[in-house]
């Protein structure tokens, strides 16, 4: 189990826990939300990061590789977080294992500080070492006259050599995952639909940069419907395979959109029916909000890829029966793939919509015949979520507290109705001086 440890970090005074399968994080704005699950990316990109810094290594950074991935870290650090001169010290801790751990720590002189157990370290050393050997392979062979059957063995051998630097990369961080963070504030991406592309990087944080590149990357595998896309994908993969979540995917993602994405010559559009259509810029907040994160969802279960990916707010702009659509769909990526989850929210229905898939998967596992059938019936047995899979964090400016029951096994009611509460008290109050 890994593990993250924070303290003084922005709004964040202490937390400490396991990062679980699903880790589920609520509270009001600016509480500190946002800074955990980011703080919780920045370390499970590591391994990202290390790959991208061997691809473009120079052999100058080789004499001194640690020393240079940490600055090249104190750099993307800034880029995740911005500035850091206005900050108190803090220290940031991961534990990947119990013998690995790294830490970022803002020293007194307000410099950021990136340092890696000997664990780590041991390793990372055999991998710069495989790295400046290969370099050095390639130089020699840069410097003679190479036939083209051996620059088709050079090539393959640089192929072999990436997965193998990448393989021992996950081994060293001890995940295969591919990180991917969804940032609040979608529904410009798909109000700028048409101008996505003349959008000034710069302009844009790193999240949401990110998140751009990613969808303009991924609407052009959408020119066809999602039963086109299961169709040629059930070509391609064996008869054993079980397309079951895929298809139960494609369902909730249409009754969320009321319709289907398209992405054509002229423009995305959202196909209410065959010939019906909305351009996506004039669709419904809740459509242009939603949309990205059911799309990208739906093609990490067709592919089969396994990721560790953080929602920001997906409940903008939903109903709170389509809130709870999109907890089934996120819930069903969480039990596939080796796949983990940090949710962030505002919404009490997130955590109740979340509560019936725990709590589904405790009635239906002792279960048989058609006792389990009545509990399918109610919750689809490949969304039920176990509970050793689950922790809930209630996060504000003076605490950060598990609400999650471990007795019950459940996230806790009374923390789910506390914000209700308050507004209810208030009417009561109200009432008692009208009468």
């Amino acid at each position: 189990m890994q593990r993250i440890s924070i303290e003084n970090f922005g709004p964040i005074n202490r937390f400490e826990a396991d990062v679980k399968d699903v880790m589920l994080l609520i509270g009001p704005q600016a509480s500190g939300k946002s800074t955990l699950s980011k703080s919780i990316f920045i370390f499970k990109s590591i391994k990202d990061e290390l790959s991208r810094f061997i691809l473009y290594v120079s052999n100058e950074q080789l004499d001194r590789p640690i020393n240079e991935f940490s600055k090249y870290l104190r750099k993307r650090f800034v880029e995740f977080f911005g500035t850091t001169k206005h900050m108190q010290p803090f220290s940031l801790k991961y534990y990947y294992s119990p013998e690995k751990e790294m830490t970022i720590t803002l020293n007194s002189q307000g410099l950021v500080d990136v340092n890696f157990n000997s664990n780590i370290l041991a390793d990372m050393n055999v991998i710069f070492k495989n790295v400046r050997n290969y370099n050095e392979s390639m130089l020699r062979s840069q410097t003679r006259y190479v036939t083209l059957e051996e620059r088709l063995e050079i090539d393959s051998e640089k192929t072999l050599y990436l997965k193998s630097i990448k393989s021992h990369i996950d081994d060293l961080f001890e995940d295969t995952r591919a990180t991917v963070f969804i940032p609040s504030g979608r529904s410009l991406i798909s109000t700028l639909a048409d101008q996505l592309q003349d959008i000034e990087p710069y302009s844009l944080d790193f999240f949401m940069k990110s998140f751009v590149e990613r969808i303009n990357r991924l609407k052009l595998s959408f020119r066809d419907t999602l039963n086109i896309l299961i169709e040629e994908r059930e070509g391609l993969i064996s008869e054993e395979a079980n397309l079951s979540e895929i298809k139960y995917a494609a369902n909730i993602i249409r009754k969320i959109l009321k319709g289907e994405y398209r992405f054509e010559a002229d423009g995305e559009r959202i196909y209410l029916n065959d010939k019906q259509y909305v351009k996506l810029q004039y669709a419904s907040s809740g459509q242009q909000e939603s949309v990205w994160i059911l799309l990208l969802i739906f093609r990490y279960i067709l592919d089969g890829t396994s990721v560790f990916i953080v929602f920001e707010e997906p409940e903008a702009h939903l109903y709170p029966e389509t809130q709870s659509d999109i907890v089934e769909l996120i819930g069903l990526l969480a039990n596939i793939n080796n796949n983990q989850i940090v949710v962030t929210t505002h919404s009490p229905y997130i955590l109740s919509s979340f509560n019936n898939l725990l709590y589904a998967y405790q009635i239906g596992k002792n279960k048989i015949g058609m006792e389990k059938e009545a509990v399918e019936s109610i919750v689809n047995r490949n969304i039920w979520i176990a509970p050793n899979r689950t922790s809930a964090y209630f996060i504000s400016e003076s605490r950060c507290e598990s609400i999650f029951d471990d007795e019950l096994k459940l996230i806790q009611a009374e923390k789910i109705d506390s914000a209700s509460n308050i507004i209810n008290n208030k009417f009561n109050d109200l009432f008692n001086l009208d009468n």
